[in-house]
């Protein structure tokens, strides 16, 4: 009786986790803006995923630490995704009173210079994975994972660097002594590149994605970490909690 209590305690935190992932609706546009204040009409008619909190594992830490960083999401932003025959859009604003970019090099872990979002894009029924990156200051990284067995060996950086990256800072990058409003960025990210592998991205593939933000500010008490669907902790590989990509097919 003890352990059929626990497996339905267990079958009901899955089903809690699986119940709160967010699918994503990828509209179709015939033609994408790449200005990333996301002002152009298509990004205007496009759906808002707001980024979530992601929350520390604060167990082991003094009370006056967990009070201080707290369990409320301090620099909001949201997603916004369209797509077409060449490519995958994401585009992301946010709040940021402080935007750091130190990064200088693309193909790098630019998340521990400074703002990142990172985009992971993987067929449900596949081992495989992509980990892209775009930076306030343009930079980006593309990293391929045949398998998370692999994950950071060497040769995932070996990828291209295909995809393209734009960005719109709203205050002075790289100034703490400043008070900035925010940033945005958008990732373009090649349909040719994610169909490599042999797996099609069109309407009705099974595709999963996370979007995370990685947020350095001065005036925050811990580095912030945000994303369009609930991970049960900040793991940006738990991509068993990734939510739904739904390609809409092109308007008749």
């Amino acid at each position: 009786m003890k352990k059929l209590l626990v497996l339905l305690v267990l079958f009901a935190c899955v089903a809690v986790y699986a119940e709160k992932k967010v699918t994503v609706k990828v509209a179709y546009a015939e033609e994408v803006s790449l200005d990333a204040s996301l002002s152009a009409a298509c990004w205007q008619n496009a759906e808002k995923y707001p980024l979530l909190l992601g929350k520390y594992n604060m167990r082991d830490w003094p009370r006056s630490k967990r009070k201080n960083v707290g369990n409320k999401l301090r620099n909001p932003g949201y997603v916004q995704f369209l797509w077409d025959a060449r490519n995958l859009y994401i585009g992301v604003m946010m709040e940021d009173g402080d935007v750091v970019a130190d990064g200088v090099e693309d193909q790098t872990h630019l998340y521990q210079m400074g703002d990142t979002i990172e985009v992971f894009l993987k067929p449900r029924d596949r081992n495989f994975y992509w980990e892209i990156y775009g930076t306030p200051n343009l930079k980006k990284t593309v990293f391929f994972y045949p398998g998370r067995g692999r994950l950071f060996v060497p040769s995932s950086t070996a990828h291209p660097v295909d995809v393209s990256v734009t960005a719109a800072v709203d205050g002075t990058l790289n100034d703490w002594s400043d008070q900035d409003k925010g940033w945005s960025v958008i990732i373009a990210v090649p349909v040719e590149m994610l169909e490599r592998k042999g797996y099609a991205f069109r309407p009705g593939q099974d595709w999963t994605i996370l979007v995370a933000r990685q947020n350095f500010s001065a005036d925050l008490p811990l580095k912030e970490y945000s994303m369009q669907t609930p991970l049960s902790q900040i793991d940006f590989h738990l991509y068993e909690e990734y939510g739904d990509l739904i390609l809409l097919p092109p308007a008749k």
